[in-house]
């Protein structure tokens, strides 16, 4: 179980790799199907979704239906979440600076 842990540990590190993140969805899939089993019964092996290089249009379509109920900001926070982790080791991203609008006096005519 230890070692279960350790593999989640490590995926969710920022800068894990993506065989470490195949590896932490593995050990996570392996708790749920040991938290899911019923007494008595043996353990179901968890099924690893295979990785295709092009989604099919279904998975397109349930993908893009199931991103319609998250709320915008939640995907904005995501969104800046993964571009951060994206960052190399050590380098942060910069401050963010408020809009700054120069107002500019218009001379009136007449």
């Amino acid at each position: 179980m230890e070692d279960l842990i350790e593999s989640i540990r490590l995926a969710i590190a920022p800068d894990a790799t993506d065989e470490a993140r195949a590896e932490g969805a593995t050990a996570c899939r392996s708790i749920l199907s040991a938290l899911e089993a019923k007494p008595g019964e043996p353990l179901a092996t968890p099924a690893v979704p295979a990785m295709a290089t092009v989604p099919s249009p279904e998975a397109v379509a349930s993908i893009v239906g199931a991103l319609r109920s998250v709320p915008p900001e939640q995907l904005l926070d995501l969104a800046i979440a993964r571009l951060r982790a994206a960052l190399p080791p050590g380098q942060a991203a910069p401050a963010v600076q408020p809009v700054k609008f120069q107002l500019v006096p218009i001379p009136r005519r007449g």
